[in-house]
């Protein structure tokens, strides 16, 4: 059994500010340590549940977070950017399941924890009309090559978005959503049982697994904050205007869709100086 881990950092417990999770942040060196034993945590219940294999993905920011001497050594790191699948790379060649460790909720998510798609320059993310965070993307991703997502782990607010999303899916809430930048945590070592027991529960129910797929063609909207942000990504072939925020694009199917949105973000956070 192959196990695929896409890892990122704003749904780690105890992990409440953006200041943690930035490598500027003073507490940024432990918050990786937080992350990386959270991973561990699910590793250990993979293999301990019969993975023969397991592929962890770095997918937050520029994919430096984790710590590979403190990373269980018995799997394969992907690691910087950037990549063109990104938070996914490597899902690609085949799995029997995904789990999306230390995700957040989309955009706009009341009493989520440190909410955001991608980028705070963006306020919603919709594919064929459904509005998507993170862990949708991922898991369409996942999807297009036929993985299922069966385990998230984050808040209890990105737990009920996989939860809305994902059939079959397990989650585990290391923290429960106060505001934007505030949660009450679990302790970690208790977070890291839940994780590996949720891992165990997650691999246990195969039968129940269904992968998100976006059949056919899929259209993609994308409102921002701003206009200017909007304005930039019209340099982007197919790129359409729909109103002063928002921006579309029709994709033959949910990857292309997806690499233009990765464009979107790398275009809305560069300076332009002509």
């Amino acid at each position: 059994m192959k196990i695929y881990i896409s890892a990122d950092i704003e749904g780690i417990g105890c992990i409440v500010r953006q200041e943690q999770s930035s490598p500027a942040g003073r507490e940024y060196a432990w918050a990786r340590k937080m992350m990386t034993e959270e991973v561990n945590a699910a590793v250990r219940g993979a293999f301990d549940a019969g993975a023969t294999e397991v592929v962890v993905s770095d997918s937050h920011n520029v994919g430096l977070n984790l710590i590979p001497d403190e990373l269980d050594d018995r799997v394969s790191l992907v690691m910087g950017s950037p990549r063109p699948l990104c938070m996914m790379e490597g899902v690609e060649m085949g799995f029997d399941a995904a789990f999306l460790v230390g995700y957040h909720g989309m955009a706009g998510t009341a009493g989520a924890n440190i909410v955001h798609v991608f980028t705070g320059r963006i306020a919603e993310v919709r594919v064929n009309g459904t509005t998507i965070g993170e862990i949708g993307l991922s898991a369409g991703i996942a999807g297009y090559y036929g993985v299922p997502v069966a385990l998230v782990t984050g808040d209890d607010k990105a737990g009920i978005e996989a939860e809305k999303l994902l059939t079959g899916v397990v989650t585990v809430a290391v923290k429960r959503g106060i505001s934007a930048y505030a949660a009450m945590c679990l302790p970690p070592k208790k977070s890291r049982e839940r994780i590996y027991e949720g891992v165990g529960k997650a691999l246990s129910r195969k039968d129940r697994w269904r992968a998100f797929r976006v059949d056919g063609p899929a259209d993609l909207q994308v409102r921002f904050t701003t206009a200017s942000s909007a304005d930039r990504t019209l340099r982007i072939p197919g790129v359409e205007r729909l109103d002063g925020v928002t921006v579309t694009f029709h994709g033959k199917d949910f990857i292309e869709a997806f690499k233009a949105f990765y464009t979107m973000t790398d275009v809305i956070e560069l300076v332009s100086f002509i």
